[in-house]
């Protein structure tokens, strides 16, 4: 099994990188007369100029990065310059601006703010005086604040009701996130937000639109299981057909399985820990490892930042994607393999250990799978 995308973050560009150069020149290099404050290491200058001409080709390259908005690269190109050239102070904001991005998501709990928890900055704050700090943790306040402005509206709670049935959704915003686990995580960007069912697909829900429940646990309230992912595909067609004629749904938008990083996205809500709960999982929060010995109503049990629940265990949720490698490199709305055996399910089930039921966690089967712990989630996305 392998494993394991932040939130938009206003642009950072070029210009805003150069003002903080200014900031470091200024107030750092210039305020090093004395020794810092926090730390007995006499401080150095920081110089405004590479020392080598592979340095300074590297701090272009780091900038053509953020323009084009690859942030990872940028932090690559930015790092290597100060692996060669550590007083170069241009790198030091150039760097700054690209971690931000990367990983903006930790700036909204209760993270280190990338200026606390990189070697690089460490080195630079060392070599700069106290002022020079104080400047840069106060733009962190700002960006913090954006980060917050920008996702005011994740969880927005809407209801669609379908045959008399009610549909209950939370709104995930447009962002970036880091997907997957280390040493593979890949930055995920998505440029559009979507809507995810606040629980799992109910039995009541299926039942209503296709008519039978293959469940082998039997309750209108418990998440229908024993489902294929092609299965699935058949109970949106109908859902989808039927959303036509519901004047309350979202316009322009489609009933659909949520992609494998929308899924992600979605369970983090933000979140950098194994479980959008922490780095660990009790019975409290979840049932998984068999400590109830079958599926549970949906909703047992705390929800999420965003208002989702049972995003681990209960079931596992098929995903509209082909299992496959993660991509090299940053990308945008992506979609998975574009060809596969198998198709990926997140979350673990209530016979999963809680390595399984990880945010991270991957697994995966073939598309006529059917299993009493596989049920599935929707989303509603643009058409």
């Amino acid at each position: 099994m392998m494993e394991k995308i932040t939130s938009n973050v206003p642009n950072l560009r070029y210009g805003l990188c150069a003002y903080l150069v200014f900031l470091l020149l200024v107030v750092g290099c210039g305020g090093t007369q004395g020794q810092n404050a926090e730390s007995d290491i006499p401080p150095k200058a920081i110089r405004p100029e590479a020392k080598t001409p592979e340095a300074e080709a590297l701090m272009k390259r780091g900038h053509l990065s953020l323009e084009d908005s690859d942030w990872a690269k940028a932090v690559e190109f930015f790092e290597r310059v100060l692996d060669a050239d550590p007083e170069y102070a241009p790198a030091y904001i150039g760097l700054l601006c690209a971690e931000l991005r990367v990983r903006g998501e930790e700036l909204l709990g209760d993270y280190p703010a990338p200026i606390s928890d990189n070697n690089h900055f460490k080195r630079a704050v060392r070599f700069a005086d106290a002022r020079y700090k104080t400047k840069i943790e106060g733009f962190d306040k700002k960006i913090k604040e954006r980060l917050k402005e920008q996702l005011g509206d994740a969880g927005k709670h809407m209801t669609v009701t379908i045959k008399g049935v009610e549909y209950a959704f939370r709104w995930c915003p447009s962002g970036n996130f880091m997907m997957g686990d280390e040493p593979g995580e890949v930055s995920v960007t998505f440029s559009h937000g979507f809507w995810m069912l606040e629980t799992e697909v109910t039995q009541a829900m299926w039942e209503s639109v296709m008519g039978s429940n293959p469940s082998r646990f039997k309750g209108g309230n418990l998440p229908v299981e024993s489902v294929s992912w092609n299965d699935c595909q058949e109970f949106i067609t109908k859902l989808n057909a039927l959303l036509a004629g519901t004047p309350v749904a979202p316009v322009g938008y489609k009933f659909s399985l949520p992609t494998e990083a929308q899924w992600e996205y979605a369970c983090r809500a933000g979140t950098t820990t194994a479980y959008h709960f922490g780095n660990s999982l009790s019975a409290e929060q979840a049932n998984f490892g068999g400590n109830v010995g079958q599926t549970k109503e949906v909703g047992s049990y705390p929800a999420n930042a965003w208002g989702l629940k049972d995003m681990h265990g209960n079931v596992w949720e098929w995903c509209l994607d082909w299992y496959g490698a993660y991509p090299s490199g940053a990308v945008t709305d992506p979609t998975g393999a574009e060809r596969g055996s198998y198709r990926v399910l997140r979350g673990g089930s209530w016979g999963s250990d809680a390595q399984a039921c990880r945010s991270a966690a991957r697994s995966s089967s073939a598309p006529t799978g059917r299993y009493d712990g596989f049920g599935l989630r929707l989303s509603l996305v643009l058409e």
